[in-house]
């Protein structure tokens, strides 16, 4: 009988049985009970920088889609690539795009069009100028799949994106 097992699957596999292999030895050698697993780091750590920017006059980013690993330390550039308009980049919670334009747009101009301590906001650039750019550091959220619009009034319609977390 054969077994189809992808690589990730068989070396988890196979973790698990030398892990219970050593665990039986010990709990037979120290006659105790088995010591209460190590959990996991939260965070793997793992540095990933991403780039995106505005498509010049348009009301679109230059990339709908980007991806990082879960546990990772993401450096995000936003290069506003208009000569005229001003952009920023916001990852936000699943299902709450509306919110969040609505809540920029009640905070205004001098707020960034982004509501203060807004918990639907993962993280966000500054409103950038045309033809600069700002950098961000943030933790990778859950895995999952996050939406990222800019929130200048009336731009989160047309100019939004996902990242997806693995």
């Amino acid at each position: 009988m054969a077994l189809d097992l992808s690589r990730r699957q068989f070396l988890k596999t196979l973790g698990m049985v030398g892990g219970l292999a050593v665990g039986g030895s010990l709990l037979a050698a120290c006659g105790g009970e088995e010591p209460a697993p190590t959990p996991a780091p939260a965070s793997s750590g793992q540095a990933v920088t991403l780039e995106i920017g505005s498509k010049g006059e348009e009301l679109l980013f230059d990339k709908d889609t980007l991806s990082a690993p879960a546990g990772s330390k993401i450096t995000l550039t936003f290069k506003n690539n208009s000569t005229a308009l001003l952009h920023n980049w916001v990852l936000i919670k699943p299902g709450t795009n509306e919110q969040v334009s609505n809540d920029g747009l009640a905070a205004g101009e001098a707020k960034g069009y982004l509501k203060d301590n807004d918990p639907n906001v993962l993280a966000h650039t500054k409103m950038v100028k045309a033809g600069e750019s700002d950098t961000i550091t943030f933790d990778a959220p859950a895995k999952g799949q996050y939406p990222y619009i800019c929130t200048f009034p009336g731009h989160h319609v047309l100019m939004k994106g996902i990242l997806t977390i693995e």
